[in-house]
């Protein structure tokens, strides 16, 4: 596993986001967030020598969903939009997020780029990224003059 460098920016972007999830859970959207960008749950972990990405994403298209990985950075973009009209007045409560929503994670190690996969199936987005191999270590010999 690689090493990474420490960054107070993202930790605060992260605790942002945390805080920002836990008002939404407990008190609802505000109506100005209701059509704002929202980020999807996702759960990240390694099996076979890959990394696995899953998002909820119900509702969601697969042509409106963008998947791209730059700079150890996967980045999963799209729209959830709204099937059908309901007036405002009409709702008791409104929890659900619709809108532009991006998720950018940081993966834990190198991976091939190259042959990265994405499926969608009820609702779940995969995305399989194969781990890079490590560049070994070069041994090199000491010549006596």
């Amino acid at each position: 596993m690689s090493m990474r460098r420490w960054d107070p920016w993202r930790e605060l972007m992260r605790m942002q986001d945390e805080l920002s999830r836990t008002f939404q859970r407990v008190f609802g959207p505000t109506p100005e967030a209701e059509e704002a960008l929202w980020s999807p749950a996702a759960d990240v972990f390694e099996k076979e020598n890959k990394i696995i990405v899953r998002l909820d994403l119900p509702e969601v298209k697969p042509e409106d969903i963008d998947v791209s990985v730059v700079d150890n950075i996967l980045r999963i973009r799209g729209e959830r939009k709204r099937t059908e009209e309901v007036k405002r007045e009409d709702y008791y409560r409104t929890e659900r997020m619709y809108g532009m929503f991006e998720r950018m994670i940081e993966l834990p190690v190198p991976v091939k780029t190259e042959a990265v996969e994405a499926t969608y199936k009820d609702g779940v987005l995969e995305i399989n990224l194969p781990e890079a191999e490590e560049k070994k270590a070069k041994e090199i010999k000491i010549k006596v003059a």
